[in-house]
């Protein structure tokens, strides 16, 4: 795919390909697989509405309505996860399937190193949930850092042979570089200070670890649904980061923190685009490491019983830093695709790689956000799900509610 993506009749056709595309073996399963979830999705609608229309009056030894919603939600919940796990199966077979027949491409040196840390650090947190010793949890921590450091140190030596800048055609230097270290850096530490600062929780335990695996799973299957992708990497996929985002609200920001991190390692080997070090950090690990934000607000007393605006203004703050990390990325390393953006379109402006990486992050990221915030905010329009989000989320004890829009005291005090 080229860089005619800028022009919005493109755009329109690109959309419409991924709801018809039988090009590729990965193709034909991303367009029964999102057809699958459109269907999924409507036919959990049409009983949820049928369970509430046709519920009974509650009497002596007969379920009650609520009772039903609940059995609805349980089963809904499996049937997402069932579908989470057939879809990164079937996608990882294909793409292996397109890799073998050239038509499609991974670098080993990249690839598997964070495809063992992704297997590591998912099979520790499996050890952990049945295991929850100290033990456990230092030595699944050990590996799982050791194979994030490894994969670093490959990810450097295939920067440091040359290949990245042969393979893509861009040269980044050493002033760039810098930068590009240097913004990390500083995102990094924001973030963690920002997750300190508003999340006094604990560590993870078994409810942590078991939703945290339930909504990478949803997120990374949900992220090969894409409706749109750019040339450069970054696309706009079916509200994939929802399960992630509400993730970190029920849970904190630390927790988040570890969630996105590991989401995004799962990004870089799903869509590889590794030029630097630095490059993948900002546009993997920090970018989505910063979804962990849509929780800062949380415990935040003005707000309580506000859990609708809280979640949405988290979101807000968590979209504007991914926003910035991916900003910085486009500047200092894909900046000179502006060169070939402004003779295409006879746009002269976007040779500026600032102006050029606003335009091309504001493409995707904005209307990603638009659609995450908007499906989540209906999701959270039921009393039922705010309910359960207050139930198992970790927030503090001395977060008070407000009727309108959260549960009772008395349940509340539970967590």
């Amino acid at each position: 795919m080229n860089f005619s993506l800028l022009a919005f009749s493109d755009v329109i056709g690109d959309i419409e390909n991924y709801f018809a595309n039988f090009e590729t073996a990965a193709d034909t399963c991303r367009t029964v697989m999102l057809w699958l979830a459109i269907a999924l999705v409507i036919a959990f609608i049409a009983v949820k509405v049928a369970l509430y229309l046709t519920a009974p009056k509650p009497a002596q030894g007969q379920e009650t309505a609520d009772g039903r919603q609940k059995i609805a939600n349980r089963a809904g919940l499996i049937v997402a996860l069932a579908y989470a796990v057939a879809a990164i199966v079937a996608f990882s077979a294909f793409y292996f399937t397109d890799v073998s027949n050239d038509e499609d491409y991974l670098v080993p040196i990249t690839f598997y190193p964070l495809l063992v840390f992704a297997v590591v650090a998912i099979a520790g947190a499996i050890a952990v949930a049945f295991k929850p010793l100290k033990a456990v949890k230092a030595v699944a921590a050990g590996l799982a850092g050791a194979a994030f450091v490894a994969a670093l140190v490959c990810l450097i030596v295939y920067y440091s042979t040359g290949d990245a800048s042969e393979w893509n055609g861009i040269e980044i230097t050493a002033g760039d570089s810098a930068v590009l270290y240097v913004s990390a850096a500083v995102l990094t530490a924001t973030m963690i200070a920002v997750a300190f600062i508003t999340d006094r929780t604990k560590g993870f335990d078994t409810r942590a670890i078991t939703f945290a695996a339930i909504c990478i799973a949803l997120s990374f299957a949900l992220s090969y649904i894409r409706l749109l992708r750019m040339p450069f990497g970054g696309s706009i996929t079916f509200a994939s980061l929802l399960p992630l985002m509400l993730y970190c609200y029920m849970f904190g920001c630390k927790k988040g923190l570890v969630a996105g991190l590991i989401y995004g390692v799962l990004q870089a080997i799903q869509d590889p685009w590794l030029l630097h070090p630095a490059q993948f950090a900002l546009d993997y690990i920090v970018a989505f490491m910063a979804i962990a934000l849509t929780g800062c607000l949380r415990n935040v007393k003005a707000l309580n019983g506000k859990m609708r605006t809280k979640f949405t203004l988290g979101a807000m703050i968590a979209g504007a830093t991914r926003f910035v990390s991916h900003f910085f990325s486009g500047v200092f390393a894909f900046g000179a695709g502006g060169l070939s953006a402004a003779e295409d379109y006879g746009i002269p402006a976007l040779t500026n790689p600032y102006l050029y990486s606003l335009v091309y992050q504001t493409m995707y990221i904005i209307p990603e956000m638009i659609i995450v915030i908007v499906v989540g905010v209906l999701l959270l329009s039921s009393g039922n799900l705010r309910r359960q989000i207050e139930r198992y989320g970790n927030f503090e004890k001395t977060a008070v509610s407000v009727p309108s829009e959260s549960i009772p005291a008395a349940e509340s005090s539970q967590n």
